[in-house]
């Protein structure tokens, strides 16, 4: 059996021992030659200014670049993700740092979001006169579902929900939504002006009034109820144009010439 043959092998049993219900044929595996690199740490000068270090950077556009080559376009949901390192020699190098190179070059690349990894598995081998890397992804069935697929209805709307980012479970999808789940109208329906009683359409689901013009009217006409009403005429009882008592002025007339 050929070395690619053996890769091959390898790939399928090691899929099948982490896909964990995914099928053959959702998996995708290929192989990076050279020796497996490790992710490095980030130094850092002696003003305490952290960087990383040019190496590390090119070796990680390397392997993206392979990654480019064998995956047309990054997996939406689950994926499980399992690597095979072949080293050159039995120099010490930790297999998750190993890892953590392929899952920072993956990003952006191989899945969406390193979220939706929910398995994976790390193999260190040693072969001097082949050093590679065998790197296989493809779909995870798991309950923690991450990714496109981790959405859910709205309960106005069946509109479909990212769990993504949530802190907090939200029940529906937009504040339109939320205002017609809680029985009030839906923000797109016409109302009727309170002041005026023109419909129109609202921007907040408190708004009751259509324009600034009808707001200042509802304003002026709060400001007079609350005051202190006009007063009546004492002989008459019509009633005046102030407040501070008295009689009309055809009643005043009249008290004007009848006195002597």
């Amino acid at each position: 059996m050929s070395l690619i043959d053996e890769d091959l092998e390898l790939a399928f049993d090691l899929y099948q021992r982490i896909a964990s219900g995914g099928a053959d044929e959702h998996m995708t595996y290929f192989v990076i030659p050279g020796a497996p690199p490790s992710k490095a740490r980030h130094r850092s000068t002696r003003s305490g200014r952290t960087y990383r270090d040019p190496k590390d950077a090119a070796a990680e556009h390397r392997t993206a670049t392979f990654m480019r080559q064998a995956v047309g376009a990054p997996f939406e949901g689950n994926v499980a993700l399992g690597c095979v390192f072949f080293r050159p020699s039995r120099q010490r190098i930790d297999t998750d740092n190993m890892i953590k190179h392929v899952c920072d070059a993956a990003n952006g690349v191989l899945w969406r979001d390193d979220s939706q990894v929910t398995a994976v598995i790390g193999i260190t081998e040693l072969d001097p006169a082949n050093p590679r890397t065998i790197v296989v992804i493809g779909r995870h069935v798991t309950s923690m579902t991450r990714g496109t697929d981790a959405v859910y209805p709205c309960v106005v709307c069946d509109a479909p929900i990212s769990m993504i980012g949530q802190t907090k479970h939200r029940a529906t999808c937009s504040t339109a939504c939320a205002v017609q789940a809680r029985g009030y109208n839906p923000l797109d329906s016409l109302v009727p002006c309170t002041q005026c009683g023109q419909p129109f359409r609202r921007a907040t689901k408190t708004q009751v009034l259509c324009s600034i013009v009808c707001r200042q009217a509802s304003l002026r006409d709060v400001r007079k109820g609350a005051g202190r009403p006009f007063s009546q005429c004492i002989d008459c009882g019509c009633t005046l144009a102030h407040k501070r008592g008295g009689r009309c002025r055809d009643c005043w007339r009249i008290t004007a010439t009848a006195k002597p």
